[in-house]
C-alpha cells in the first residue's frame, strides 16, 4: 500500500513541494536551461548546414555557369568564326595568309 501512496503524492504534487525537492530547484532549472541550450545549438547548427549546402550548390552553377560562356566566348572570338561573319554580312575584308614577321 506504501506504493499507492507514494505514487499518489507525486500525483497531487505533494512530493513537489517537500523540502528536499525544494532544494534542488535550482539544479533542476540549471539542467533545464542546459537542455534548452543544447536542444537551440543542435537548431542552429543544422541550419547553418542548410546554408552551407545550398551556397556550395549555388557556387557549383555558378562555375558552371562561367565555363559554358567562356567557352562560348572562346569559340566566337577564333580567327575563323570572325572571318566566317564577317563573310556573312557582307564584308570585303580578308583573312591575312602570311604570317607576321618580328622587326628587331
Amino acid at each position: 500500500m506504501a506504493d499507492a501512496h507514494d505514487i499518489q503524492s507525486w500525483l497531487n504534487g505533494d512530493r513537489l513541494r517537500s523540502r528536499k525537492i525544494k532544494e534542488q530547484y535550482p539544479l533542476i532549472g540549471l539542467i533545464v536551461g542546459l537542455i534548452f541550450l543544447y536542444i537551440l545549438t543542435g537548431y542552429q547548427s543544422v541550419k547553418q548546414q542548410h546554408r552551407l549546402t545550398d551556397t556550395k550548390k549555388e557556387m557549383l552553377d555558378a562555375k558552371y555557369r562561367y565555363m559554358t560562356i567562356s567557352a562560348q566566348l572562346t569559340n566566337a572570338t577564333r580567327q575563323s568564326q570572325v572571318h566566317e561573319a564577317l563573310q556573312a554580312k557582307g564584308s570585303s575584308l580578308q583573312e591575312n595568309t602570311v604570317p607576321p614577321v618580328r622587326i628587331e
